[in-house]
Parts: C-alpha cells; sequence; structure tokens
C-alpha cells in the first residue's frame, strides 16, 4: 500500500469534499521527540486499511514517543494490537466529547461588562509564557514552543485588559480544533469564555473553517459555557492514545491529559 501526497489544488479541492462529507469524524486529521510536536491523527472508514496503513507504510514514525487522536470506534483497541507487534506500550490518557459550534455569526454572546477597558484581540507570541503556565499539561519548555507555534500559525481570540494582558483566551491546535480556552480565576463567571470562543468561531467561518473542539466529559461549567452559545455535542468521542516505545522504560512516560477546550 503506497500513501499518496497530493499536491494538486483540484486533488486537495475534492480531498476537501470528501472529508467535509464525513464531519465531524474526518475533522482530526514532526520534528522534535515529544508528543506536543510529534501527534498524529487517524480517520478511516475501513478497520484493515487502517491496519495496513500503520503496518506497511511509514505513514508513523515508531522510533519515538507520539500522541495518537481518533474519534472512531476501535481506534484504542486497534492501537494496542498494532503498537504491540512495533515493542511499544500504548495508553489511553484521555476520552473527550467532541462539539460543534453552529453557524457562529447567529449566536447570541456576551459583551465585555459596560465602562471595563477590556478588548477584543488576537493572541501574540509575547503570551505564550503566560497560557503555558495556565494550561493542565504545559509549564515546560517543549509546551512552551509548541504553544508558540500555534499562536504564530493560527487564528486565536483573548480579552486584554488595560496593560495588555490576556484575562480570556482560545486557539487552535495543529488540528484546527479549539484549545487551551481559559479565563483568569480573577475574571470568571463573566462570560468571556464565550464572547472569545464565538469571536474566534466566527473567524473561522469568514475562512469556510468549522469551529469544533472537545471537552471532557467532567468540566461541568465548561459544558455550560458551551450550550449557552448553542454547541451541539455530537456522539463522536476523541480518544488520546500515548504510544511510547518499550525500550524508554515507564519512568519516560508522561502523564497527560486531552489538549482540548477543558
Amino acid at each position: 500500500m503506497r500513501m499518496l501526497v497530493l499536491d494538486n489544488k483540484d486533488e486537495l479541492k475534492l480531498l476537501k469534499k470528501k472529508l467535509e462529507s464525513c464531519f465531524p469524524e474526518s475533522l482530526k486529521k514532526a520534528s522534535e521527540t515529544n508528543y506536543f510536536a510529534q501527534s498524529c491523527a487517524v480517520f478511516y472508514r475501513d478497520l484493515d486499511s487502517y491496519k495496513q496503513l500503520v503496518n506497511d507504510t511509514d505513514a508513523i514514525d515508531w522510533n519515538q514517543e507520539f500522541l495518537l487522536q481518533g474519534l472512531q470506534d476501535g481506534v484504542y483497541r486497534t492501537s494496542l494490537s498494532l503498537a504491540a507487534a512495533k515493542h511499544f506500550s500504548t495508553k489511553l490518557v484521555s476520552r473527550t466529547q467532541v462539539f460543534v459550534l453552529q453557524k457562529p455569526l447567529h449566536l447570541s454572546t456576551p459583551t465585555p461588562v459596560s465602562g471595563s477597558k477590556l478588548k477584543l484581540s488576537s493572541l501574540s507570541t509575547t503570551h505564550a509564557s503566560l497560557l503555558n503556565e495556565t494550561w493542565s499539561i504545559g509549564g515546560n519548555e517543549q509546551s512552551l514552543q509548541y504553544l508558540t507555534q500555534l499562536i504564530s500559525c493560527f487564528p486565536s481570540s483573548c480579552l486584554l485588559d488595560a496593560r495588555g494582558c490576556p484575562v480570556s483566551w482560545v486557539l487552535l491546535d495543529q488540528f484546527g480544533c479549539l484549545t487551551h480556552a481559559y479565563t483568569m480565576p480573577a475574571h470568571r463567571g463573566k462570560g468571556y469564555i464565550q464572547l472569545v470562543i464565538a469571536a474566534l468561531a466566527r473567524k473561522l467561518e469568514s475562512l469556510d473553517y468549522p469551529a469544533y473542539g472537545d471537552v471532557l466529559e467532567d468540566n461541568i461549567p465548561m459544558q455550560k459555557a458551551l450550550q449557552c452559545l448553542e454547541a451541539c455535542f455530537t456522539t463522536c468521542f476523541l480518544s488520546y492514545d500515548l504510544h511510547t516505545p518499550a525500550v524508554t522504560g515507564s519512568s519516560n512516560t508522561q502523564t497527560v491529559e486531552a489538549a482540548s477546550v477543558a
């Protein structure tokens, strides 16, 4: 089996149309040896084709630890058997529910408190350190580099205070999924997270791109915030499977949470 690399504009348009027809399952589609940079996504309709792709091609680099994300049933079970043959251990680190924001321009969204000096804007790479400090799976140099790259490459949305410091924000990961939606503790309970999410969703809609994300099942406050935005919670659950070479030992396996809007 040969993996095709598409570089023709018409072929890419056809692929986009095919993937859109399988929405939202198809939405989750390397450099440093860490699961931030070395993250893969799988989408398939035929399980045997997926197994063949992993076994018989170089689609996945089995020389280092990586995170595999997939929404299809059987991804984790299949990962276990495929990884064992490669002398890798596999750990299901998180399972989250996928949501899709419907036409963002039709959403009713809150506005900052009257008289406040908050400004709706986009994130800057100078904000990466703050995001890294407040991220549940951040706090190290690898995560800082990852967040810096996301801010540099993809759209984002935030509310800035009078000093230009973010008080609430959301950005996209490398798969175009809403991630690290966060409001500083002193500013919570004011609807700011809905405002920044809706603002980013509108940006994505203007680019003809769907606004979607995933949320931990026990993150009730975020679920309520998304319900205020009329988010559609799909029947899809996203699994995050951490694959680690057996030779590295369990001591090198990091415990991770879903890099979602949670």
